[in-house]
Order: structure tokens, then C-alpha cells, then sequence
């Protein structure tokens, strides 16, 4: 009995390091379809409508009890989408703007904001630890992203503003996801939420030229990576994350996921050139420590889902 639960706790922890290495390597393969001539936003539509098209063959559990039932429970999975709509608009643009060390470390600054909001309305209590260790994160994405230099003009500005809406934008989601959990299943809720990114980015497309790359496209090589991005940002660390996390439990998943942090910046050196200097090292490390110390256990250190409204 000892041994089952020691495999399948050990297979739990493969599946979540599954998905943060995949989100991990995302924003290398994102880079990579810029090459070939794509825009963010075009990346991103490509990368939803992938996605919508793998959730589609699911359709068979979209019919049961757990779907929204009532106009106010549409309205949370449609916030939730556009919410993701966002999120992947700028984290998209801010990969597009600067390093994907700024993006990738920044998007974590999402943990300070659900904190903020849970202990102020009553959520969570308020910790010695997590607050060190958001003292951690934000110090660390300081060192990172050279925010003093941004500042004065010598940085990357534009992907630090992009980098923190999308912080926002993530953490809207995980205040929302606890909720819609109590009224949707997975499947559902990701063919959702994809479709309506999709929908989204494709009318932001149309009604916003700039946003489109008005330079030859490599449409073959585009298409592949396109595939790729779907896969390794919709798709599979979706799954993984979402068998993994009832095997581990959320705290531990969360910490665990943070394996997305260093993989992001190790691999955009290694495969994309991109310079990681000794402050920015640090600067990453600090995040790394300030979100492992964050998602150890404690007392009321859970986000409790709210009933769904009727």
C-alpha cells in the first residue's frame, strides 16, 4: 500500500514538472515563430485555434452536469476567457518587446496580487512567510528585469508594462478558476476558454492592423510551430497539471510548476542567444526561492472556492 501510494505520488510530481517544463520552453518556440515572420498576435491566434481544434475532441464531456447552468455562471467563464485573452496578448507582446527572462519572470508577480486580495477579503490570513517571500519575488524581478534602467529610459520598458498586465490578467484567472471549478469540468472549461481567445484574437487581428505582421510569412515552418505552440502551451501542461495536482496537492504543484522559471531562462540562452547577466541570474534565483517559500504549507494558506452563484 506504502509503495502504490510512493508511485503514484512520484508520478504526480513527473506530471507537474511536465507542464512547467513545457510552459518553460513555450517562450523559446513563440521566438522562434517570430523568426519566420509572424506577430504576437498572430502567433497567439494560431496557437488558440490549435488548441480549440484538440479540446473539440472532448466534445462527448461537454453535455454532462458540469457545465454553467445560469446567466451569471456564463458570465465568470466568459470573464475568465477574456481574462486569458489578455493574459496571452501580453505575455505574447512582452516576448516580442524584450527577453523572455522579463516575461517569464514577471508573469510570477501574479502571486503578490491573489495574496493581496485574499487576505483583504478574508480568504486567507495574513503570513510572515509569504509576505518574505514576495519581498523575494519582487526584489528578484526588479534585479531581472533592470526596472531602475527601465525607468530612465535604458531598458526594456514596453515589455515590463506588457509583462506586468499580464501578471494581472493571470492572477484574475486564478482568483476566477476555484470558482468555475465548482460548475465546470476541465475539458470543458479549457475548449472554453481556448475558443474564446481564439474568437478574441482573431476579431483583435481584424479590427487592429498593426497588429499584424505585414511582412512574408513562412507558412510552412509557421504552421509546424504553431502545432508546437499548442501543444506545449494549451494543451498538454493542462493535462499533466490537472492529474498531477489532486496526486500532490496544490501547494506542492505549485511549487513544483515554478520548474518553468529557470527552464524559460536556461533555454533562451541556449537556443535563442539571449545574454542572462549575473544580476539577472540572481535577480532569477531570488523569484525561484520567493515562490518555492510561498507554496510551502500553512495554516489557511488555501484559496478557498466560493459556491457558484445561481
Amino acid at each position: 500500500m506504502k509503495t502504490e501510494f510512493s508511485t503514484s505520488r512520484s508520478f504526480g510530481i513527473i506530471l507537474v514538472l511536465i507542464s512547467g517544463a513545457c510552459w518553460g520552453f513555450h517562450g523559446v518556440i513563440i521566438k522562434k515563430a517570430y523568426a519566420v515572420g509572424a506577430s504576437f498576435q498572430q502567433v497567439f491566434f494560431a496557437e488558440t485555434l490549435f488548441a480549440s481544434i484538440f479540446f473539440l475532441f472532448f466534445i462527448r464531456s461537454f453535455g454532462g452536469k458540469q457545465r454553467p447552468r445560469t446567466p451569471n455562471q456564463w458570465r465568470d467563464l466568459a470573464i475568465c476567457g477574456i481574462a486569458s485573452m489578455a493574459l496571452g496578448t501580453f505575455l505574447f507582446l512582452a516576448f516580442s518587446l524584450g527577453p523572455i527572462a522579463i516575461g517569464a519572470t514577471l508573469l510570477f508577480l501574479y502571486m503578490p496580487q491573489v495574496y493581496g486580495y485574499a487576505v483583504f477579503t478574508g480568504i486567507q490570513s495574513f503570513s510572515y512567510l509569504k509576505t518574505f517571500s514576495i519581498c523575494l519575488l519582487l526584489v528578484g524581478a526588479g534585479a531581472t528585469t533592470n526596472i531602475l534602467g527601465a525607468l530612465k529610459g535604458d531598458g526594456f520598458t514596453g515589455a515590463i508594462l506588457a509583462a506586468l498586465a499580464a501578471s494581472t490578467s493571470y492572477a484574475i484567472i486564478f482568483l476566477l478558476t476555484p470558482r468555475l471549478s465548482s460548475f465546470t469540468n476541465a475539458t470543458f472549461r479549457s475548449f472554453s476558454i481556448s475558443f474564446i481567445c481564439f474568437l478574441g484574437s482573431g476579431a483583435m487581428l481584424l479590427a487592429f492592423p498593426f497588429m499584424r505582421n505585414h511582412e512574408p510569412i513562412e507558412w510552412l515552418p509557421f504552421l509546424a510551430l504553431a502545432l508546437v505552440l499548442g501543444l506545449l502551451g494549451q494543451t498538454i501542461p493542462v493535462i499533466t497539471l490537472m492529474k498531477g495536482i489532486p496526486i500532490v496537492g496544490s501547494s506542492i504543484a505549485g511549487a513544483l510548476a515554478s520548474i518553468e522559471l529557470p527552464v524559460a531562462v536556461i533555454s533562451s540562452a541556449i537556443f535563442l542567444g539571449e545574454t542572462v547577466t549575473i544580476t539577472q541570474s540572481l535577480g532569477v534565483a531570488l523569484v525561484f526561492i520567493g515562490i518555492l517559500l510561498f507554496n510551502l504549507p500553512t495554516q489557511n494558506a488555501e484559496l478557498k472556492p466560493k459556491a457558484a452563484t445561481p
